[in-house]
């Protein structure tokens, strides 16, 4: 049987010193064990509070080899691209904040996280007499998305409509009412000259 120490335990899965770094210093009051994969962990099965697995891990079949690994009875795992789990430590965070670790009955998605955020946020509009509220969170939800879908996409307008799910004139609309600037980084390939 396997006892879960009193700290809180993240096992981070990646290559990158940089997120590996920033994940150390965000969840500094957590045990973080970092790996590069999930052979180099020590056997038993461990238990862990949350496990983070870089996407580009979780492509080579990793995923399979971290059930095997880790006790995932009462485990958060966020599997992500790295920028993705550059922001999860504010979910770990708000999750050791509340003491309540998920189980097997519970999960925790976004839908739970924005329907928690939307409370305080309802909240507080309804304190200060606000009016229109469904447009005022929907300006401050598709900024953001927006961004972000062109980011991942790295401004390509066509894929970050087809991300988003809708037609490319549509989003080109609403770059332009929402001011968004669109940057395409060029490859490293197309910037070293020949």
């Amino acid at each position: 049987m396997m006892t879960r120490s009193s700290a809180f335990t993240v096992l981070l899965l990646t290559q990158s010193s940089d997120l590996q770094g920033q994940l150390k210093h965000d969840l500094k009051d957590a045990t973080v064990i970092v790996a590069k994969d999930v052979a180099s962990l020590p056997r038993p099965k461990r238990a862990f509070d949350a496990v983070l697995l870089d996407a580009k891990r979780a492509a080579s079949n990793e995923w399979a080899d971290v059930q095997r690994s880790v006790d995932l009875s009462q485990t958060v795992i966020i599997a992500g691209s790295g920028e993705m789990l550059r922001q999860a430590a504010v979910v770990v965070n708000t999750i050791r904040s509340n003491g309540h670790l998920p189980g097997a009955a519970d999960k925790v998605c976004l839908e739970h996280y924005i329907e928690s955020k939307l409370a305080e946020f309802v909240k507080g509009m309804k304190s200060t007499a606000g009016r229109d509220l469904y447009a005022i969170l929907m300006a401050a939800v598709e900024r953001p998305l927006i961004t972000f879908a062109l980011k991942e996409t790295n401004g390509n307008q066509l894929k970050a409509a087809h991300l988003l799910g809708m037609n490319r004139n549509t989003l080109r609309k609403k770059i332009g009412e929402l001011r968004i600037a669109v940057k395409r980084e060029r490859s490293r390939r197309a910037a070293t000259p020949a």
